[in-house]
């Protein structure tokens, strides 16, 4: 499922559809967004994995690796 909604976000980024209050939210780049999103914590909870501290520590790899500078906080 999280495959299949990859490629319905790909389809939505090329059409270019954002969610407008007037035409919803069906097919658009923000469902789809959503979808994937949701599929990828459902298979991290299928395998009891804490997203927080994995998100954490892969910033801290990627930020060595690219020099991003970016930092993870936390509780916010």
């Amino acid at each position: 499922m999280l495959s299949e909604e990859v490629g319905e976000l790909s389809k939505a980024i090329r059409k270019d559809v954002l969610f407008k209050n007037s035409n919803g939210i069906k097919e658009t780049i923000d469902e789809e967004i959503w979808d994937v999103i949701y599929y990828a914590l459902a298979i991290a909870n299928c395998y009891d994995i804490d997203v927080e501290s994995t998100i954490k520590a892969k910033e801290e790899i990627n930020n060595k690796k690219y020099n991003t500078g970016i930092v993870f906080e936390e509780n916010r």
